[in-house]
């Protein structure tokens, strides 16, 4: 066959399909579905394909839900073993550690009545907080208990 003979034009079904039928990559304005992976406008609040409803990136309340309790930031363990002393260790997935650190800080509380425990607490207290947020933030921290 000759490049110089006539072409055929497209037909109306080819011309006027609709759009994801037989792309494989999304246009401007267009995003692949969070379900079922078709083509669909960027704005589109369902799918037209499968009818699950889209939603925005981090305009999810299960985000939150999710970034407090994955244990990957710093931020949150700090202030979880701020609240109580070896919460921020539970947090990021270490529980022997939380505990240790959770029994401490019982005696050390009970140690006030000794007045030892005026200096005991926050010293446990201040480990728990910088522990928690160092392995959180992925170093390991210089003292291990």
């Amino acid at each position: 066959m000759s490049d110089d003979g006539p072409h055929e034009a497209p037909s109306t079904d080819e011309i006027d399909e609709p759009a994801g039928d037989d792309r494989t990559t999304p246009g401007e304005g267009e995003v692949y579905c969070r379900d079922c992976g078709a083509i669909i406008r960027e704005k589109a609040e369902i799918c037209p394909e499968c009818g699950v409803r889209q939603q925005s990136p981090g305009s999810s309340m299960d985000e939150l839900i999710e970034t407090l309790t994955n244990g990957e930031n710093a931020f949150v363990a700090a202030v979880y073993s701020a609240i109580l002393p070896g919460l921020g260790q539970f947090y990021n997935r270490e529980p022997a550690k939380g505990a240790a650190i959770v029994v401490a800080s019982f005696v050390a509380m009970l140690s006030v009545l000794a007045l030892v425990g005026f200096v005991l607490y926050p010293a446990v207290w201040l480990y728990a907080v910088y522990d928690a947020y160092v392995v959180a933030e992925g170093r390991e921290p210089p003292l291990e208990i």
